[in-house]
Formats: structure tokens, sequence, C-alpha cells
């Protein structure tokens, strides 16, 4: 089965656990904590259909399929009403068998696979949430994404899979260095940084990116914290790193440049800062849309994820997801053999002739956490996907209105994928790259509190459910 076929089935299962959450934590007498742990149990039964033991996945599709489907057809008119809020009254006649009911099936199918498949592999399927990260970009919109990590951290929830674009990427590379988020790690990274160690105006040859005003040297500004020497060659690849690590970055298609590639480095002066002169803006504006205009320009590359990209650099993925075409350029010159050789690989079989930033067409990519999700990438498909959006549309910022317009197309698409999408409302500015400590610690403060409301639900989702006897 498709796994465009498999979100179609799971879910519907997967927005009435979410509404019944939501219903409990507005409405504390919906449900009781026994009540609770059984219904969303059950769901959890209803989704299974592969687990993953030793590295192994399991097929059990067919022993659960007739629960789900008279679970579906009794719960959903309850736990989804076409109007008002879920209603005690109508769960009650569901949850007087639906306990023994659950457990029946899960013990069949603890029998059916008992030769492949321990009891605790299915009931650690059941009862546990994996946390899936994925953060968009935005230049410095995305810095409030470190406020949601230190609440994830304080509420000891550390995620299993990062997913990130931009400056989200970046900001994914940081988290997944540290076994927990340590906020003074960060802050004391980002006092060490300058616009000189990330950025120069050296005209120079390209070779995998499309030339810009600014270079982007991101080994030489955060390389010594991943471990990169003196020349530059070593540093982690993606499938190295303690997280697992997805990094989206937009391919052009050979052919397809909409213009000579020599026009993007003359497209802005010398300073980004320019974007602010209303005489560059719409020129600017006018040549990112064309990007996007056409479909067959651009191709959705997921690095970490796509087969042939587990071995690449790190910090080289963020570094082409953070390329934004005549802004920032991004490009290996080191000697690194082993890197040319990837890239040129990969690049050639899929008729990519560029990278540039994976926000012109997969700015939020939930859909990529899904897909890694269940292709068995974490070892589990019970997992809570959520999406931080740091550009969304703000009418306080009209300036940048048009390209938050042109991003929203790609979120939209993304977000049926995501089980919770946070837009925010009040950031750093987009231009806000290299922020002082100050404004970096009032981006955290703006994430946490924004976040402040959606912890409860995400907390809820969460925690371990309690074992049923």
């Amino acid at each position: 089965m498709r796994l465009t076929e498999r979100f179609s089935i799971t879910r519907p299962l997967e927005e009435m656990e979410l509404a019944l959450v939501r219903g409990a934590i507005e409405n504390p007498r919906l449900v009781d904590a026994h009540e609770e742990a059984v219904l969303r149990t059950a769901l959890s039964l209803a989704r299974m259909y592969r687990v993953r033991h030793e590295g192994r996945d399991v097929g059990v599709q067919t022993a659960v399929e007739p629960f789900r489907d008279d679970l579906f057809r009794r719960l959903k008119p309850v736990l989804l009403p076409e109007k008002g809020p879920i209603r005690r009254e109508t769960l009650l006649p569901h949850l007087r068998d639906l306990k023994e009911r659950t457990l029946n099936t899960r013990d069949q199918v603890v029998q059916r696979f008992a030769d492949r498949l321990p009891f605790e592999a299915i009931d650690r399927e059941l009862r546990e949430k994996a946390l899936v990260l994925v953060m968009g970009g935005g230049g410095g919109t995305a810095y409030v994404y470190l406020g949601v990590m230190a609440l994830l951290d304080e509420y000891g929830l550390q995620p299993k899979l990062l997913v990130g674009t931009s400056m989200g990427s970046i900001l994914a590379l940081f988290r997944s260095r540290m076994p927990r988020f340590e906020q003074e790690d960060v802050v004391g990274i980002v006092r060490s940084l300058s616009w000189r160690k990330l950025f120069r105006t050296l005209s120079t040859e390209n070779r995998y990116g499309v030339p810009a005003a600014l270079r982007l040297y991101l080994r030489s500004g955060i390389g010594r914290y991943f471990g990169v020497d003196s020349r530059g060659t070593q540093g982690p690849k993606l499938n190295e790193l303690p997280i697992k690590t997805i990094i989206s970055v937009s391919g052009v298609r050979k052919g397809k440049l909409p213009h000579p590639i020599e026009f993007y480095e003359k497209l802005i002066a010398l300073s980004p800062r320019w974007l602010l002169n209303p005489l560059i803006l719409p020129r600017w504006f006018s040549a990112i849309a064309e990007f996007t205009a056409r479909p067959d320009i651009l191709t959705r590359v997921h690095l970490g994820a796509d087969a042939g990209t587990q071995d690449f650099d790190a910090l080289d993925a963020a570094g082409f997801s953070s390329a934004l075409p005549g802004i920032i350029h991004y490009d290996v010159f080191r000697d690194d053999p082993r890197m040319h050789s990837l890239l040129t690989q990969y690049m050639g079989d899929h008729g990519i002739a560029r990278f540039i930033d994976g926000g012109l067409v997969d700015n939020v990519p939930s859909r990529a956490a899904w897909r890694a999700v269940h292709k068995g990438e974490i070892g589990t498909r019970n997992a809570f996907i959520f999406a931080l959006n740091g550009f969304s549309m703000k009418l306080t910022t009209p300036i940048w209105l048009a390209l938050e317009r042109l991003a929203e197309i790609n979120v939209a698409r993304n977000r049926p994928w995501a089980h919770l999408q946070h837009d925010f409302k009040r950031t750093l500015g987009p231009l806000v790259i290299v922020p002082t400590v100050e404004q970096l610690l009032h981006a955290v403060q703006l994430g946490r509190k924004a976040l402040a409301w959606d912890m409860h639900l995400v907390a809820r989702m969460l925690a371990p459910l309690p074992a049923l006897r």
C-alpha cells in the first residue's frame, strides 16, 4: 500500500485522538484518566499496521483490520461530530465494552506473531508516542523555536526526529548535537557569531549553488561546534547525528534556471539590508516568484531521507537549505572528494543542476516527516508531528507579505501532515540572522509565551499511556 493511501486510513484515527485529548483538556469531566487510556489505546491499536523489532518490520494489518473498521464506524461520529463538542453521554455506550475488545484484539495480535514480535514491542507501539519536530525557515523569525525547544525539554520531551528548512535546519543541527536542550550552550554559540564569520562578499565561482550577493561560510562560522577541523574537511554526516535529522532543499532542474546564472549575483547590492530598499524589493520578489511559478523548475529534496543522501555532510545540507537566490550563496569548494562524489552522483541521477533554499518548495516539511516515520525511520509509527512556522503571514510586517504569501502556498500543502502546527505571530525580523544576546533571549521568550497553551496538548499527547489490565 502506498504511503498516501496509508495516510488516508490512519489520519482520521489520529484526528479522533487529537479531538479526544483537546476535549478532555477543555472539559475535565469528559473522561477520567482510565477512560481516556482505553479510548486512546483502542485508537492506537486501530492505526497499527507494521511494528518494527530489531530493525525488521512485521505487518500486522490483517489481524487489526476488522477491529479498526468497527472502531472507526462507531467512534468517528462521536469523536468528530459534525456540530458541537464531544459529549460524555455519547461516549459512554462505547466505553462499556471497548476495553475488553481492545485487549482481546491485542492479545490475538500477540499470539499470532509471537515468533516474530515480543509482547513488549507491540505494547510499546501502542502506548508510547514519539515526538517529531518540524521547523520552517524564515531567517531570524526561526529563533523563536529555541523557546519551544526549552519548553519541550522542561516537560521531559525529547524529539526522536528533527526535520528543518533553511534557518530551521541550522537550529535542528544545534538541537541534534545535544542529548538535552541547553539554552546556555546555544546562547554561547550565538554570542560567538558575527556577520564577518558567516558571510563574505567575495565574487567566486559557483559549483552546486546559485550565486548571490553574499557567500555563506557556515563551516567557518559554526563548524567548530560540530568537530570541523582547521581545513574544514571534518564534520558529522547526517546519519551520524545523535538525533535523526532530515533537511529540506530545493533542487533546480537542469536547463530550468529562469535566468543566466550570473543574473542572481547582481540581483541586489552587497548586503541583504538593501532588501529594505523599496526600489530593490519588487525586483527581488519577482525573481524569487519565478522559481515557484512553474512546477517544472524546482523539485523537493530531503537530505537524510532520500536514497543516497544519508551520508551527506550535515553542515553542507543546512548550508544549501539556507541559500536564498540573490541574497545567500552556499557551495562546496574544499578538498573533500567524498562529498563532491556524493553531490555529483545525486544531482546527476535526479537531473538537478543547483541546490537552493528549501523554503521555496517545502518551508515547513511535515509531509517529509510523516513519510520518514511511516517508512520506519525512527523505529515506531506512533508519532506526534509538531510543526513550527515562524515565517507565517503577519500584517505587522507588510514588507515581507509577498514572500510570506509565496511560502504559505507550500506550507498549506504540508499542514494536513502535521498533528499540530503553530504559526508564530511575534518573532524577530527575517534579517536578524545574527542576533545579539538580548535579541536571542527575547526570541526565546516569544517562543515560550506563544506555546504556553499548546504545550498542554503536546505533553498530554506524548505522555505514555497507562497499561490496560
